[in-house]
């Protein structure tokens, strides 16, 4: 429809020049989308480890992915049930989720600060920047549901982008939280994960960011008020890079202006 506007301010172009203009600005357009770039994110599908031989088939052992060390609130919470190292993980995959990629997903319990990251620091295979000129999106399928007793209500997984600063600490570029709501995910099934995205509009040459290693990490938000069991279940980790579109865009307009010109001249 905006092309088509921009179209009225030519009252005197003819249809079959509209037309050709509107497929030269449609297949830039389409060359954008064309050009996006997917970048590796080691394990992105939880196939490693194994859950093979452990406990229901779950292993919190994670191979390219990190978590933070325990924090002090948490053996107060736990009761010294649940052990930090088994705080997320991956699992053996019975359920099963109808859109799962391999025959793993990865899980994290809905406590406070419950953490899996990734970024050249820990995993040197996973070697991304942020180039100047290009805007980024992150997709993880997630879905929330309970074990021993379900997802507190406003219970938050946040999922996010971002890199390290000079003292190696996590500088976050952009996130977004997934909320738990028995609506979005249902108890009864069928059970499908629920893709969402972090979206890093295009990297300026200014940003503190640009040309910095990129990290992905997911963390549970949920209050410490709101703990009462539950974990979070994701899986395929997607990452790609996209041209900045303007300068496609340009070209585009310099197609049109092209045709414009040679309609006046004849």
């Amino acid at each position: 429809m905006k092309i088509l506007r921009a179209l009225e301010a030519f009252p005197h172009t003819g249809k079959p020049l509209k037309v050709a203009f509107v497929v030269a600005v449609s297949l830039v357009a389409g060359a954008t989308m064309s050009l996006a770039q997917p970048l590796a994110v080691p394990n992105h599908s939880f196939e490693s480890q194994s859950g093979v031989g452990w406990p229901f088939g779950t292993n919190p052992n994670v191979d390219n992915w990190q978590k933070i060390a325990e924090p002090a609130y948490f053996p107060l919470v736990s009761g010294g049930q649940i052990p930090w190292y088994g705080t997320a993980g991956v699992f053996i995959d019975t359920t099963p989720y109808g859109n799962r990629v391999g025959t793993q997903a990865g899980y994290i319990l809905a406590f406070p600060q419950v953490t899996l990251f990734q970024d050249y620091s820990v995993s040197p295979a996973f070697n991304a920047t942020f180039e100047i000129g290009k805007a980024y999106n992150l997709t993880i399928g997630v879905f929330g549901k309970g074990s021993s007793a379900p997802l507190a209500p406003g219970s938050t997984l946040t999922l996010s982008l971002y890199y390290r600063n000079g003292l190696g600490d996590k500088v976050t570029v952009g996130s977004t939280p997934v909320v738990y709501s028995a609506a979005t995910f249902p108890s009864g099934g069928p059970f499908n994960f629920i893709d969402y995205q972090v979206n890093v509009p295009t990297v300026q040459a200014g940003d503190a960011w640009a040309g910095q290693y990129i990290g992905v990490q997911l963390e549970s938000t949920i209050p410490i008020e709101l703990t009462t069991g539950g974990n979070w279940d994701f899986d395929n980790v997607r990452l790609t890079a996209v041209p900045e579109p303007s300068a496609l865009a340009l070209l585009g307009m310099g197609l049109g202006g092209g045709l414009l010109a040679r309609r006046r001249k004849s």
